[in-house]
């Protein structure tokens, strides 16, 4: 493993970390709800981004339209989503979360949201500004770099 030299990199590698915590939160959420942890970042989603096509969807969280489809299907049956036409097209269909279960399900985020934002209090306005771009920022490289991996041809051993 490399070692984080330089401060820069110790960042790097704390977002990293923080990445691997973030996911273990989100794999002990959604078992609590009775889902997996992709049908909790398309719930998000669609909860935070509001209805979309099952297309839209795989685009904003990097699935492919088979896997979609399929977590779309489960979060249906577990009724967590449903899908409608769209008003606007009537050959269109929109995913919508079910707002009684993503506030159920969110609910478990609860604790962790307010303690966050507690730490966040040590902070002034103008850092959490700059943190905020900073992340922002980071998020983008990284959302670059995934595009870039699945576009790459599989390693052969």
């Amino acid at each position: 493993m490399r070692e984080a030299s330089t401060p820069r990199r110790a960042l790097v590698f704390a977002l990293l970390d923080l990445g691997t915590d973030i996911n273990a939160v989100g794999q002990a959420a959604s078992a609590q709800i009775g889902i997996n942890q992709t049908d909790l970042i398309c719930l998000n989603a669609l909860f935070r981004q509001g209805p979309m096509s099952a297309g839209q969807l795989a685009t904003a969280i990097g699935l492919t339209s088979g896997a979609t489809t399929t977590a779309i299907d489960r979060l249906e049956r577990a009724g967590y989503a449903q899908r409608r036409g769209d008003p606007t097209d009537r050959r269109k269909v929109l995913v919508h979360a079910s707002e009684e279960g993503a506030n159920q399900a969110f609910a478990l985020f609860d604790g962790l949201l307010d303690t966050v934002a507690d730490r966040a209090a040590d902070f002034t306005d103008e850092q959490l500004s700059q943190l905020h771009d900073l992340v922002n920022a980071f998020r983008e490289i990284v959302a670059g770099y995934a595009v870039d991996l699945r576009a790459r041809p599989r390693p052969t051993p």
